[in-house]
């Protein structure tokens, strides 16, 4: 059973977009003079047009006017030199996953997918800007190494690790800018930046965590990997009554945090069409089968599964594929928010979340529990612009999705019904969940980082070049 939100709807459907969707764009200046091979330039009736535009979350899907492919920095670098001279609106685009479309603009779109080549070096893994990972994966794994990254393969890599980047061996490994170590971008001056811990040290800083599109336009990014044996895949699942599923989650959110750093754990939970809950515990580990059993004894010792636990050793490529949801770049209507919850909840606050849960209507609206601690607490909230380290419990993702434009008025009030039943207890949220709908944004994503990410932010981009309605200010 994946643990994705990938097929958590069947039907991920094509219907009339938002408005703002055929806005038409201003007529542009001459296009600037950069060579085939290093960018094409495609635009409204080019061969190349439609099969470029699909975006993650159709309700947030633009069409550009100029769409630059760019195949090398060189490309990049003279494509920002344009619209910086022309006063152009332009986004970023790696994998177009951004759930409220940072990376469309109905003017211009620097798009990085080309850039899609990978090397290996001793244990340094280098990529271009636009590489999915799911090639990452499919690389590495043959090679005995492991890349931290998440579940969905079409993810870009930029976006995934610049924001944090949590996956399913993070207990283990740590968050994908955890294994970030080097960084070359083109700046605000559309000049090639090298950045690492010795060399603009600052930005590295700001760009593990800081999130995409602020500080400048990835080119290549470098992490350094280790080796990965098989891996003890697990899942169990249940479904129960609300006082039950109570129980079940104490105990769930006592162990995830706290098991051995060689388990990492996600728990998904949506309601059933019989009214009862439905609840998924899964993950995997790096370390032994026997291990494993045992621990899943403090899961299974609350609450009576229908299935499971199931545990089932494979090679870490077929784990990638197990959680995979599917290969194919999928689109949809989707809404998302997240919380991060920094002290176990009370039984207060699991009967607000499942609870309301259970009062939405069935297979509708999917609350997914990623489990922190283990190497992911290990590193200081400072250390790094990801500021969710030490003492986080776990991250709430609250996700909904739908076929038809007129279920978008009820999806979305639902999802900031059950969102806002869990105000009191929520520490935060993640800026690779970005969600429009935040006030506090900025404290919400980085908390005692804000101050110096926006001092970073004077240093690289004074003029706020690299904006969108959630970047850096």
């Amino acid at each position: 059973m994946s643990l994705s939100r990938r097929h958590f709807t069947a039907a991920l459907l094509a219907a009339p977009a938002i408005l703002r969707r055929a806005r038409a764009a201003a007529p542009l200046p001459p296009l600037p003079a950069i060579a085939p091979a290093d960018a094409t330039f495609v635009t409204p009736g080019s061969s190349l047009y439609d099969g470029t535009l699909a975006a993650y979350n159709l309700r947030t899907e633009l069409r550009p006017a100029l769409r630059i492919l760019a195949k090398t920095e060189t490309g990049v670098a003279q494509a920002l030199a344009w619209v910086r001279e022309k006063n152009l609106a332009f986004a970023l685009r790696s994998g177009g996953h951004s759930y409220e479309g940072f990376s469309q603009s109905s003017c211009v779109v620097i798009d990085t997918r080309l850039m899609n080549d990978i090397a290996l070096s001793g244990d340094v893994l280098s990529v271009g800007a636009g590489t999915p990972l799911g090639a990452i994966y499919k690389f590495v794994a043959p090679r005995g190494l492991a890349f931290p990254g998440g579940s969905c393969p079409t993810v870009g890599v930029a976006g995934h690790a610049l924001g944090g980047g949590f996956g399913l061996i993070a207990r283990d490994r740590g968050l994908a800018c955890d294994s970030l170590a080097a960084i070359d971008l083109v700046d605000a001056d559309a000049r090639p930046l090298h950045v690492d811990a010795t060399t603009n040290g600052d930005l590295f800083w700001a760009c593990r965590g800081g999130g995409g599109g602020t500080f400048g336009a990835a080119t290549r990014l470098s992490f350094r990997l280790a080796p990965i044996g098989r891996l003890a895949v697990y899942g169990v699942t249940w479904a129960l009554g609300l006082r039950d599923a109570v129980q079940l989650f104490r105990a769930w959110q006592a162990w995830a945090p706290n098991a051995p750093a060689a388990i990492t754990g996600i728990f998904k939970l949506s309601r059933r069409k019989d009214g009862r809950l439905s609840l998924h515990a899964g993950g995997q580990s790096t370390g032994t089968a026997a291990q494993l059993a045992r621990e899943l004894r403090a899961l299974t010792a609350a609450a009576a599964p229908v299935s499971g636990p199931s545990i089932t050793t494979m090679s870490y490529g077929a784990a990638v594929n197990h959680f995979s949801g599917g290969w194919t770049y999928e689109t949809g209507y989707s809404k998302a928010k997240s919380d991060f919850i920094a002290q176990p909840l009370p039984d207060g606050g699991i009967e607000a979340l499942l609870g309301g849960i259970a009062a939405l209507p069935a297979n509708e609206v999917l609350a997914i529990c990623d489990g922190y601690g283990g190497a992911i607490g290990q590193v200081a909230g400072d250390a790094t612009a990801f500021a969710y380290r030490t003492g986080t419990q776990f991250c709430i993702q609250y996700y909904t999705d739908w076929a038809n434009q007129g279920a978008a008025g009820r999806r979305t009030a639902d999802l900031a019904r059950l969102y806002a039943a869990m105000r009191p207890w929520s520490a935060g949220a993640y800026v690779n969940y970005c969600d429009l709908d935040l006030g506090n944004w900025q404290q919400a994503y980085w908390r005692q980082n804000l101050p110096r990410l926006q001092a970073v932010k004077a240093k690289f981009d004074p003029g706020n070049l690299f904006r969108h309605a959630q970047s850096v200010r």
